[in-house]
């Protein structure tokens, strides 16, 4: 089966594509990421795609089709291939590979079970992720096509039945709704007070601590404290050198844009999303980190070849001293800090720190604002020096991306005053009933 890819050129550029079983590049898929994705994509962007194609391919090895050698045959996708697209499209990738490996073990496959589609218990993704796979193996199938055809005398003809085949495809996406204004999923993040529980849970003398070796609980203790107190991304995290971090009386933190970094051997690199900043830090967690520095990591071994901050304890395979990887931090440093309180932490992810980074923001704003209303030398902040202020801190160009983040405590407000007003109707009626009998 076709698995991902990361290259890493002379140049420090990241590569993504496809090799087969024996290591081998795939022509089409290389071809197309060369020519369409990689101009104007980020390594991130061009892994999602292929995600999506590695999931066509999978429609290809289950029946047992060859798309790129029908195009040569002048040969399209018919109405009932788009409809198993479709549905193909609708199921989990690691469902339908562990159902089609499993197949393939068996030498004698009941005729009920032959068609998966109709009987295998596969887990669906959501509407939005089947309508992205779908554009993007339309995207896909449209290049080879035309790529494969595109020397006919006939092209003109032949390119008609290529937009027809795509329009069509693409005709089968499922109907998103597009909630206009700005979007919420502050939801999906757990109150805050389920992330101070679990900076407890991972604080270093906690009992309850996930961790086993001094130094990691170190380690980790200060990439989850980061978070919570910078609200950075994750990629921003494991991306941070120690030349980044200032030490002194006022301590901070700079978050850089370092796209295809020679210096980072990561074939996955974690990079920036937002704009270049520096956000100030607690003084004790500038001494901790400064502690990690000196004393921690200077004693891994390979730790030395490179700048980043936050590095590998374990010696297996050669990998003590590498740079967090965003696998592993997934893996082996958020997952079972979650799993220690699975009941409280379920929800948690590494984005919801930068929710909850924010939601405390404005609960300090309101608290300088009251002290503003009795304290005359201290100067309230507007609402358009709040956004100002949250944009810089969270490296956004848009006042549409930050209004965003802050709509927890918005809604949390107002549900503050309308309680407000219910207990002063209640206590104005009960004065009432009192005066009138």
């Amino acid at each position: 089966m076709h698995s991902r890819k990361n290259l890493i050129f002379e140049s420090g550029e990241r590569y993504a594509t496809f090799v087969d079983d024996d290591g081998v590049l795939d022509f089409w898929v290389t071809l197309f990421v060369t020519v369409q994705l990689r101009p104007s994509h980020s390594q991130n962007a061009i892994l999602g795609i292929l995600q999506d194609i590695a999931h066509f391919k999978l429609w290809e090895k289950v029946n047992e089709r060859d798309v790129e050698s029908e195009f040569r045959e002048g040969k399209f996708l018919s109405g009932i291939d788009m409809v198993s697209i479709r549905d193909h499209c609708a199921h989990e990738t690691r469902s339908i590979r562990r159902w089609y490996v499993a197949s393939l073990k068996r030498n004698v496959v009941p005729l009920d079970k032959s068609r998966y589609s109709k009987t295998a218990p596969f887990e669906r993704v959501g509407k939005g992720h089947q309508a992205n796979r779908i554009a993007h193996i339309v995207q896909y199938l449209g290049f080879v096509a035309r790529t494969i055809l595109r020397n006919k005398s006939n092209f003109s003809d032949i390119e008609k039945l290529i937009e027809d085949m795509c329009r069509r495809l693409l005709k089968h996406r499922p109907r998103v709704s597009g909630k206009s204004g700005i979007r919420d999923d502050s939801e999906q993040c757990p109150h805050p007070e389920v992330f101070d529980h679990l900076m407890d849970c991972i604080s270093e003398e906690s009992e309850v601590n996930p961790y086993r070796n001094k130094g990691v609980k170190l380690r980790n203790a200060l990439m989850f404290e980061l978070l919570y107190h910078t609200g950075m991304r994750s990629g921003e995290l494991l991306s941070l050198r120690v030349e980044d971090i200032a030490f002194g009386p006022i301590a901070s933190v700079s978050i850089r844009r370092l796209h295809d970094d020679v210096i980072d051997p990561r074939r996955h690199q974690p990079v920036a999303k937002t704009l270049p900043r520096t956000i100030p830090i607690p003084s004790k967690l500038a001494e901790r980190l400064r502690h990690y520095i000196v004393e921690i990591r200077a004693s891994i071994k390979g730790a030395s070849r490179h700048p980043f901050v936050f590095v590998t304890h374990h010696a297996a395979r050669h990998c003590e001293g590498n740079p967090i990887s965003d696998s592993t931090f997934r893996n082996r440093i958020l997952k079972p800090a979650v799993k220690s309180n699975e009941e409280l932490f379920n929800e948690v992810t590494r984005h919801g720190f930068r929710h909850n980074f924010n939601y405390r923001l404005s609960k300090k704003i309101d608290a300088h604002n009251e002290k503003a209303k009795e304290d005359p030398s201290i100067t309230p902040i507007s609402e358009k020096q709040e956004m100002q202020l949250r944009k810089h801190l969270n490296g956004w160009i848009s006042d549409h991306s930050a209004a965003g983040y802050n709509l927890r405590h918005i809604r949390d407000t107002a549900n503050k005053l309308l309680s407000e007003d219910a207990k002063h109707q209640i206590k104005f009626k009960e004065a009432s009933f009192d005066v009138k009998y």
